[in-house]
């Protein structure tokens, strides 16, 4: 993160930025800070995404903390190296599942509805709830509990 500090503020800016980072307490509101420049940064960052990742899910105003932005990070993450993200209850389970289910449901909620209108696949609602219970389930209970703040929070930071 250093790096992308030095391309996104000024010197003096990312030295306050490192300082105030000591401080565990401050961590969330310094990473929404960095997320919002981010955001409006026109120029493609040669940052790690996982990093990238990261400080956009801290920007969202319901996060309960920064492991909750850590771990929907990692799972935007882990779905960016999928070929095919679509949830399938009849092969994914666990983990994979709601993992599929809330980057599905986030970015390529038209692919569910259209999947569902042609092929009689489950509904984007079939998913939500499946979402919600398997994060439950898997003790993310932060996630779970903000699961249709983040499929919005997705919705609109990915999809134009």
């Amino acid at each position: 993160m250093p790096a992308l500090l030095d391309k996104l503020f000024s010197q003096s800016q990312a030295d306050a930025i490192r300082i105030l980072w000591k401080d565990k307490n401050s961590r969330l509101l310094i990473q929404r800070e960095i997320g919002k420049q981010l955001l409006c940064h026109e120029e493609i960052i040669d940052d790690p995404p996982l990093t990238q990742f990261l400080l956009i899910t801290s920007t969202s105003p319901f996060a309960s903390s920064d492991t909750e932005c850590n771990e929907v990070a990692s799972i935007l993450y882990w779905g960016v190296r999928q070929v095919d993200i679509l949830p399938m209850v009849t092969e994914h389970q666990g983990k994979e599942l709601a993992y599929r289910c809330l980057i599905s449901l986030g970015i390529f909620k038209e692919a569910l509805r259209e999947r569902c209108d042609r092929h009689g696949a489950p509904s984007p609602d079939f998913y939500r709830i499946v979402g919600v219970s398997s994060f439950n389930q898997l003790g993310m209970t932060e996630i779970g509990s903000h699961f249709i703040g983040w499929e919005s929070f997705l919705s609109e930071m990915f999809v134009t």
